[in-house]
């Protein structure tokens, strides 16, 4: 398994705080998808607001105890990038200040980004969906409604073929 936080775009709204993600420049909710290898959209959390890092949007999504086996030690293991140091999840090494990364490490850095790659081609395809591109107008409140949709027609879309059709 795969994880990783993509913003879908919400708008400013008036009263609202937290939203704002920095990192990207937008206002919206900070959403973590969890694919196979194989880049199909396997679950999707709660929604978090934008400002959160991505390793506090793990486990305030319901990610991290939805797939707590995954991540317990001795389990399946679940990669991550660089945003989730510091949790359970599988990441390359962090050059250290002023020193280089080692062959061993670039090269496991090289072989964890190429997996990784699947859960960019999955993300790229749930914000084929309008509401996850251009953004939600509606009330926040029903955001999770719609997100939880989407999911489902996306996983049923991917995974919902027959070797028939």
């Amino acid at each position: 398994m795969i994880v990783d936080g993509f913003l879908a775009p919400t708008g400013e709204r008036t009263g609202v705080v937290g939203m704002y993600s920095g990192k990207r420049h937008q206002v919206g909710f900070n959403v973590q998808a969890v694919a196979d290898l194989a880049g199909r959209l396997i679950d999707t959390g709660l929604p978090v607001p934008g400002a959160r890092h991505d390793s506090k949007a793990l486990a305030e999504s319901g990610i991290a105890d939805r797939w707590a086996s995954h991540l317990r030690p001795g389990g399946p293991g679940m990669l991550a990038d660089l945003g989730y140091l510091g949790t359970a999840t599988i990441t390359g090494t962090r050059k250290p200040p002023g020193r280089q990364l080692t062959d061993v490490q670039r090269a496991c850095n090289t072989a964890i980004n190429r997996l990784r790659a699947a859960i960019e081609r999955c993300i790229a395809h749930l914000t084929n969906w309008k509401v996850l591109d251009t953004g939600w107008r509606g009330p926040l409140t029903d955001f999770p409604e719609v997100l939880r949709t989407v999911t489902g027609l996306e996983i049923y879309r991917t995974w919902g073929r027959t070797s028939s059709e």
